[in-house]
This record gives C-alpha cells, sequence and structure tokens, in this order.
C-alpha cells in the first residue's frame, strides 16, 4: 500500500500543470540607417547594425523605456516606452530619426521621389510630411505630373534627429 501511495504521489508531481511564464522577448528592428546602441531602462543591451534585430530574452512583466541611440555620436535616435505581459513576444522597430516637411508653391500637382522611388502626389499650396528618412544622403526630387519633367532637386545629408523642410517653387 505504501508502494502504490508512492506511485501515486510521483505521478501527480510529474501531472503538475504547467506554470505561466512571468517574462516576455523584445525584439529590436533597427531601420534608421545607422549602427544603434539599445538601452532598456538606461541599461546598454545590445549594438544592433542597421536593417538589423536583436531580440532581449527574459524581460520582466510591466512597462520598459527602449532607448535607442546612434552610435558613433550618442544622439537619441528613438525612445519608446512598451508594456510587456508574460510571455509576450513584442516587436519594436527603430525607424528613420529625420522628417521633411515640404511646401509645393509651385502652380501644379507635383510628384515626390526618394532617391528615385515614388513617395506621392502633392497638391499646390499644400504642406506634407516625408516621415523616417533614415541616415545618409539623400536625393528627393519634384516633377509636374502632367509633363513627368523634374521641376525641383533637393540633396540633404541626414546627421540627426531633425524636421528639414523643402519649399518647391517656380
Amino acid at each position: 500500500m505504501a508502494a502504490m501511495l508512492g506511485l501515486f504521489w510521483l505521478s501527480s508531481v510529474s501531472c503538475k500543470s504547467p506554470t505561466s511564464s512571468t517574462t516576455a522577448t523584445i525584439t529590436v528592428i533597427n531601420s534608421c540607417g545607422a549602427t544603434i546602441i539599445l538601452y532598456l531602462d538606461g541599461t546598454q543591451k545590445a549594438t544592433v547594425e542597421s536593417g538589423s534585430s536583436d531580440t532581449l530574452e527574459s524581460i520582466t512583466v510591466g512597462s520598459h523605456l527602449i532607448e535607442a541611440k546612434k552610435s558613433d555620436t550618442g544622439v537619441l535616435v528613438s525612445s519608446k516606452t512598451v508594456t510587456v505581459t508574460a510571455g509576450a513576444a513584442v516587436s519594436v522597430t527603430i525607424p528613420g530619426p529625420a522628417s521633411l516637411r515640404v511646401t509645393n508653391q509651385y502652380g501644379e500637382l507635383l510628384s515626390i521621389y526618394l532617391d528615385g522611388t515614388y513617395l506621392g502626389d502633392i497638391g499646390d499650396q499644400i504642406t506634407q510630411t516625408v516621415l523616417s528618412i533614415t541616415f545618409g544622403t539623400h536625393v528627393f526630387t519634384a516633377e509636374t505630373k502632367t509633363s513627368t519633367t523634374v521641376v525641383a532637386t533637393v540633396t540633404i545629408n541626414v546627421t540627426d534627429v531633425t524636421t528639414y523642410t523643402w519649399t518647391i517653387t517656380q
């Protein structure tokens, strides 16, 4: 009988239901165009190359501050607070740090291109913002919608977290 009780006790110990996880993971995707140093709650965690990602494991449940600083200058590229729950897998993308405010005062509808890639159209007397421009040198062009003639070009060397402006006139 004692052997039967011992066998029952062993099987009940091994059949315990799994406990829920008390940690989570945070995957950070670097899309900013420069190598970043990743900080979690003020503590340096990883260096992440542009176009790469890194996963932080065993993150405690709750809210955490994720900061990304440009590795060569220490310029803050992004700062986000994320809240994680038990067992969660959270993904955070570090976007490009700059933006470009474009104002069309040309007198007609224009098509805007970034490094040869069509971004969209902008009406006359309209201002629009291009978000998430990565670090590095970029060429913006404006073409008339009707004749696809290039009417303006600007080259921007993004080295900082800022908003650039471009006003297109005749």
